[in-house]
């Protein structure tokens, strides 16, 4: 037996509604991210499984691309009428900061719209290796003060901003949430929405050694994903890509904004967002985790086909509803 096949999960223990697209993905001969020929196959091949495994799109009120120089935002309103100021969402889409796109999420920007009846800033941040840590994160702060610029106009509260994302974009999400570098006069994140998050590339978690085969996204994703993001190693620890090592470290402990995380146990991410939970509990922060044992990374982008994926995007517009009623 190879070190790769005591590693597989079999498929017995995968959740019920996420094993026929595992079991596809083993008999295909578990091509991953890191496995073609180049980047732009794996952002193609990204782009093409979201679109073939997603929810239908659901049809909101307004949908603009805006260009904002060197990235844009796509922003979804589903308010009939634009009366304001309202709170405001900001999403950050996963893809180890290398693939991903308006495109992957649209599905997911729409659905979060729809549920919870507010608008939502999506952004198409500048990804890897063209552009290297921390543009994706520089980015995602500039959208943050555009959305602040623009409240008047758009009915926005900047004061009531919510930032969610997944993987990659879920450390995004954090980040805008709490870190001071990454922070915009003007605004002010009330709630943050975390699913399955990577939050610490400095070191590798059990899940890392747990999850190496078998699944789309193992350890060699997440290590092709950090190389091609850092430019220098030793970025690695930065607050904005790492939060959960800062929070070991003691190095920032001020309670953070209300946060809803999602961690899965079929996901080398999974143990650091169990951890994560608990260090923002230990700061005296309000957090709801959500742990699914049997289920693997991507739940949300195929959630077409993977009902529970649909269910936790209910779960997650509820956690925001509620947080923005106090």
């Amino acid at each position: 037996m190879t070190r790769s096949d005591a590693a597989r999960v079999p498929l017995d223990q995968v959740a019920a509604d996420q094993r026929p697209l595992i079991e596809a993905f083993r008999a295909a001969g578990e091509v991953s991210f890191q496995d073609v020929e180049s980047i732009a196959d794996s952002r193609a091949n990204y782009e093409k499984t979201c679109a073939a495994n997603g929810l239908a799109p659901d049809a909101v009120a307004r949908v603009e691309d805006v260009e904002l120089g060197k990235f844009r935002v796509r922003v979804y309103d589903p308010r009939p009428v634009v009366e304001g100021p309202t709170p405001v969402i900001v999403f950050a889409h996963g893809g180890g900061w290398v693939i991903g796109s308006l495109e992957t999420h649209d599905r997911v920007c729409r659905r979060l719209a729809v549920r919870t009846g507010l608008p939502i800033v999506a952004i198409d941040y500048r990804l890897g290796p063209e552009h290297r840590f921390p543009a994706g994160h520089d980015d995602s702060r500039d959208a943050v003060a555009w959305v602040r610029d623009q409240a008047d106009v758009r009915g926005w509260d900047p004061q009531r901003i919510v930032t969610i994302g997944d993987s990659a974009g879920g450390g995004i999400a954090t980040a805008l949430a709490h870190a001071p570098s990454m922070r915009v006069d003007g605004t002010k994140v009330v709630a943050q929405v975390l699913l399955y998050p990577v939050l610490d590339i400095s070191q590798e978690s059990a899940g890392y050694e747990r999850i190496s085969a078998g699944f789309p996204l193992t350890a060699d994703s997440m290590r092709w994903f950090a190389a091609n993001y850092l430019e220098d190693p030793s970025s690695a620890s930065d607050p904005r890509l790492s939060p959960l090592a800062s929070l070991r470290a003691g190095e920032q402990s001020d309670t953070q904004p209300p946060a809803w995380i999602l961690a899965l146990g079929l996901d080398p991410l999974g143990d650091e967002a169990v951890d994560y939970a608990a260090a923002l509990t230990r700061t005296g922060t309000h957090v709801e985790l959500v742990y699914l044992p049997h289920h693997a990374h991507g739940i949300f982008t195929s959630a077409g086909k993977i009902g529970t994926g649909e269910r936790m995007l209910d779960q997650a517009a509820g956690f925001i509803l509620r947080q923005l009623a106090q």
